[in-house]
């Protein structure tokens, strides 16, 4: 099938925490336009995977041969988690869409200062954060995605929610009804992209 870039390449990051699907989310966008006749490069950068550690995952669409994003140069920022996101202020620019799930998980030394009883001040006010990245970009939307993952009937689909907003909100020139192809047959993998597909149409 002949691209539909025409011309025009797509720096999309996600960024979450382990065990969010953040590099599922980027394995199945780069399935899904390389199927569509597309040059695409993808790269990870994780840490702690399995103790919920940062983890960010590239996908570079007909922009070269590095899966690097340099600064300021992300054209979409998926952020499965808000402390994530506003780590990734880094490849934001005024015309990058950033959007953010407003569930918060807890930092992993954070968590373990609040059983031994010496958190000092907790983890960072999520409304300090969503400021942080509104002055960076107007094309900001923060919304509680975990809670639309749950109510398609796994929080685990979270990653398919926030893809299906991506796909929603029609800044890319693909369809959500195309996307959901490049699935596997998972009923709820289908409700959670949908709930994200049609959570809001003015997401930009």
């Amino acid at each position: 099938m002949p691209s539909k870039s025409n011309g025009r390449s797509w720096r999309i990051l996600t960024v979450g925490t382990g065990g969010q699907g953040v590099l599922t989310a980027a394995h199945l966008l780069s399935r899904f336009f390389v199927e569509r006749g597309h040059e695409v490069v993808s790269g990870q950068l994780h840490g702690m995977a399995q103790r919920g550690g940062s983890v960010q995952s590239s996908v570079m669409v007909d922009g070269g041969i590095s899966p690097v994003i340099a600064q300021g140069k992300a054209d979409f920022v998926l952020g499965l988690e808000p402390i994530e996101c506003a780590r990734a202020l880094y490849f934001v620019s005024p015309r990058t869409t950033v959007f953010m799930n407003r569930a918060m998980v807890t930092p992993f030394v954070v968590a373990q200062d609040q059983i031994r009883g010496r958190n000092n001040g907790g983890p960072p006010n999520l409304e300090g954060l969503e400021d942080a990245i509104r002055t960076a970009t107007s094309h900001f939307r923060a919304f509680d995605a975990s809670a639309l993952a749950e109510e398609a009937g796994s929080v685990r689909t979270l990653n398919m929610v926030m893809l299906g907003v991506l796909f929603g909100s029609g800044s890319l020139p693909y369809a959500p009804e195309e996307f959901i192809e490049t699935l596997s047959p998972s009923a709820v993998n289908e409700r959670a992209f949908r709930s994200g597909a049609t959570f809001d149409r003015t997401l930009v």
